[in-house]
């Protein structure tokens, strides 16, 4: 996983993520008894994008796969949200679930940086202008450096 990906998930974590579309938190809470169990393990919905909604994969093998079964899969979505879905495209992207009740394991509770990591997460957002966008980098490059140590 690169830098930007730890970076993007730590801010995510630490509540900077957008609200999610209704149509995408449906889609989620439904999606594993829509489309089973290993492919869900390996996809998930993550927004919508230009009328159609977006599934992270695991891989490209996955994305290919899925986009193969896209008529399938939207049409047992529909079935599962008793409305019709929208057009499914893949995408290759982080798949852990948000959701607390899908049945994944609890990730472990984040490690508290050193003093010698918050300097250095504070040493490289210091070129970012805008403060709060600065400050969070600075916790997520920190939570990042305390988790891989």
């Amino acid at each position: 996983m690169s830098d930007l990906q730890r970076i993007d998930r730590e801010v995510r974590r630490l509540g900077r993520v957008p609200e999610v579309d209704p149509l995408v938190a449906e889609s989620r809470r439904v999606w594993r008894s829509a489309v089973g169990e290993e492919v869900a393990r390996r996809s998930l919905p993550v927004r919508r994008s230009g009328g159609a909604l977006v599934v992270h994969c695991a891989s490209s093998s996955w994305a290919s796969e899925l986009t193969l079964l896209e008529g399938r899969l939207r049409r047992r979505l529909t079935a599962a949200l008793g409305q019709e879905a929208p057009p499914l495209r893949f995408e290759v992207g982080d798949v852990d679930s948000p959701d607390p009740t899908s049945g994944a394991a609890s990730p472990a509770p984040p490690l508290e940086p050193t003093a010698e990591q918050l300097l250095q997460a504070r040493a490289l957002a210091a070129g970012i202008v805008d403060p709060e966008l600065r400050a969070a980098a600075e916790r997520a490059i920190a939570a990042s450096l305390a988790r891989d140590s």
